[in-house]
């Protein structure tokens, strides 16, 4: 059996992490080139007492420094029908097209874009920053929040999902 964090490679641990289920969200936010946002997975409640979320975001995107300077981002969890805006928010695809085109979109209170019809959106203001490795974590201090119905749209093993009712 392996031991140590050096015996596991990043393919080891990326397969891994593969195998569970997340949460899918637009991370969005304003500063003075515009709107801006990627999709994310890596984001989860902090604390309850005050409401905080973290976020983790790669340090090589060039949304990367943008969103610390903002210091303020929305966290969008998608619905099972809204993969399309997920698809549109990946890395890739914003070279092809502007992801605000799709969804329902407005100023939140903190000046972050806020999508219409996700499960939960979430303004926070950035109240502590961390680099750890090649990411970002933020930790963020939730401003104003909305929620709609809707069945959360999950990523596990490449794929967008969507939970089973039984």
């Amino acid at each position: 059996m392996k031991t140590g964090p050096a015996a596991i490679s990043v393919d080891e641990y990326k397969n891994a992490m593969r195998h569970v289920a997340s949460a899918v969200a637009l991370l969005t936010f304003r500063d003075q080139a515009g709107w801006a946002g990627l999709t994310t997975t890596a984001i989860c409640s902090a604390t309850t007492e005050p409401p905080t979320l973290v976020v983790c975001v790669r340090r090589d995107l060039p949304v990367a420094s943008r969103l610390r300077a903002a210091g303020v981002f929305a966290v969008n969890f998608l619905t099972d029908a809204q993969a399309d805006i997920a698809r549109r928010f990946s890395t890739s695809s914003q070279i092809e097209c502007n992801p605000f085109d799709t969804g329902d979109w407005s100023e939140g209170a903190t000046g972050a874009p806020v999508l219409a019809g996700a499960v939960s959106s979430f303004e926070c203001r950035i109240e502590r920053a961390f680099e750890h490795g090649s990411h970002d974590l933020l930790l963020g201090l939730v401003q104003d929040l909305k929620m709609a119905p809707g069945e959360n749209l999950l990523y596990r093993d490449g794929f967008f999902r969507r939970l089973l009712t039984e």
